[in-house]
């Protein structure tokens, strides 16, 4: 087995450092790692928004790391004249991301970023052509692709395992709480300036992907609506509402916000002219599968059940790290980490304006 290093580039308020850290750690292909964590909000403290995400200070990732830990930097610059790790991870508050990124691709560092990595895809765009341009990997961290019932999923419908496909309907609600606790202090997760957005870019922004990677097909127009309905005084949704029209004439829709008080819930329903498919991560992360196809025989309703939900940091980390090391096939292209994002986007822009956006193709 080929042995690789990692880089890990961090600041103090970004997202999900402890669960890459333990990636890193507990991923048997990676022999060495360096970690730059920069200091960019030096004032900033640390903090988390979701359940069970707990903030690491830079002695906690080194100390997580453990005997894999090569180097400790403040800068990429640094970092590069001592190493060109296989892979660089990126996660960092959006709109500083896209400077550390474009440093990584110019000396042909494959990276692997957390979403959104940008506040406009004006400024994912060169990045996306740079990537070309120097050959390497750019991929968002858009995990939910390697989940066992979404590629069960992607295989049964793609194959017209549901006839042909009609529509999709998709559906993630997380916690109103995480809000209220952060009022006096928000998260940057909750600022416009810092975030490009709000709940739709953080976590609805993966059923985007998700319907587009279920389906195989392109998202070609969105009409959208968003607002804070939960009453507190943040500067970006905290609901968004998201019809599209999707290639060959397909309709999808999407709703995305933070409404409960505990545990979020989300799911994805696909229709076709021969039967229809759900997966639901609050019933079991079950997927229900209902066709008349001549195939299905006597058992035209089927229904599986997953020992564990799938896709997780981990299994992302060591599969977009073998990615960039030309074992596998990319689980995610530049082009699709565009997409998701010029999608998001548009339908700021659609709620803003009334009107539907289009999607440029890439």
């Amino acid at each position: 087995m080929s042995l690789a290093s990692i880089a890990l580039i961090s600041e103090p308020e970004a997202k999900h450092r402890r669960p890459y850290a333990e990636a890193i750690r507990d991923i048997s292909k990676i022999d060495s790692a360096h970690v730059v964590d920069l200091k960019i909000s030096p004032a900033a403290k640390p903090n988390a928004i979701g359940k069970g995400e707990v903030p690491v200070s830079t002695e906690g990732l080194l100390d997580l790391i453990g005997d894999k830990l090569s180097g400790a930097y403040d800068s990429v610059e640094d970092m590069l004249t001592t190493v060109r790790p296989e892979m660089a991870i990126v996660t960092m508050v959006a709109v500083n991301a896209p400077p550390v990124i474009k440093t990584l691709l110019n000396a042909g560092v494959p990276v692997m970023a957390e979403k959104p990595a940008c506040i406009d895809p004006v400024d994912f765009e060169p990045l996306v052509r740079l990537a070309d341009e120097k050959g390497v990997p750019l991929m968002l961290a858009l995990a939910n692709r390697r989940r066992p019932d979404y590629d069960d999923a992607h295989r049964i419908v793609t194959a017209g395992g549901i006839g042909d496909l009609y529509a999709v309907q998709a559906h993630v609600v997380a916690d109103q709480a995480r809000i209220h606790r952060q009022l006096d202090e928000p998260d940057w997760t909750f600022q416009q300036a810092r975030a490009g957005g709000g709940h739709l870019v953080w976590l609805g922004i993966h059923y985007i992907d998700v319907i587009r990677y279920i389906t195989g097909l392109e998202i070609e127009q969105v009409q959208a609506m968003s607002g804070v309905v939960g009453g507190t005084s943040i500067d970006v949704e905290d609901l968004a509402l998201v019809n599209m029209r999707l290639s060959g004439g397909v309709m999808a829709s999407l709703f995305s916000g933070y409404l409960t008080e505990g545990d979020g819930h989300g799911g994805i329903t696909a229709y076709g002219s021969r039967g229809w498919l759900r997966v639901s991560e609050s019933d079991a992360n079950a997927l229900e599968w209902v066709s008349s196809r001549r195939e299905m025989y006597a058992s035209h309703t089927r229904r599986s059940e997953y020992v564990e939900r799938g896709g997780g940091y981990t299994v992302w980390v060591e599969e977009t790290l073998r990615a960039c090391l030309g074992e596998i096939e990319l689980p995610i292209t530049a082009a699709d980490s565009l997409t998701a994002l010029r999608v998001v986007h548009a339908a700021y822009r659609s709620a803003e304006s009334g009107k539907s956006e289009s999607i440029p193709s890439n």
